[in-house]
């Protein structure tokens, strides 16, 4: 590193400043708020286990519940969709629907197990606050579990959603208490 007239190139002066500042700050901070800390080692090929005077036993930690749904109650799921483009994009929702398995569809369909796709069109911000229930002028929305929504924003900015599987992915969520499937889309 060159030395110039000034003395130590100005990243190494900043470098100096904020690690100063750092040691400063921590020491001030372990004075107003001691911890005390205790390290502890079973067996020498394991883990050390770092405890602080704030922390429950290591033993008394337990991992949350996560409770997957009964696959039969979710198979009962079928409503209409509601989608809230809470994006400030202008986004196009588009929907796969599974079908039941028919005997006599040829194993080369591309569209095997699947309706005709639909899709519906979104300003920014449409339906943010309570959404939009979605339906098509030829058939009604029943969506469960398996079908397939993906969004794409549609202003060039190439902000893509999904894809989202009803029943298996985060998304759409069921509101039981309506009925319905909800899907929304924030950037």
């Amino acid at each position: 590193m060159k030395q110039g007239k000034g003395g130590l190139h100005p990243a190494v002066k900043v470098a100096l400043c904020s690690t100063a500042l750092t040691a400063i700050v921590g020491t001030i901070l372990l004075k107003v708020f001691p911890i005390e800390i205790s390290i502890s080692s079973g067996t020498p090929n394991t883990v050390p286990v770092i405890k602080t005077a704030n922390s429950p036993p290591a033993d008394s930690v337990t991992p949350p519940k996560v409770e997957k749904p009964d696959p039969t109650a979710l198979a009962a799921r079928q409503g209409n969709l509601r989608i809230r483009n809470q994006s400030d994009h202008a986004v196009r929702v588009a929907l796969l629907a599974r079908q039941p398995k028919e005997p006599s569809a040829k194993s080369s369909d591309p569209q095997k197990g699947f309706a005709l796709p639909a899709h519906w069109d979104f300003a920014p911000q449409e339906g943010s606050e309570s959404g939009l229930l979605v339906a098509l002028p030829s058939r009604s929305i029943q969506l469960k579990r398996g079908d397939v929504l993906v969004a794409f924003a549609q202003d060039g900015s190439q902000r893509y959603w999904g894809p989202f599987v009803v029943g298996e992915t985060d998304q759409p969520d069921w509101n039981a208490q309506a009925g319905e499937w909800e899907l929304a889309l924030d950037n």
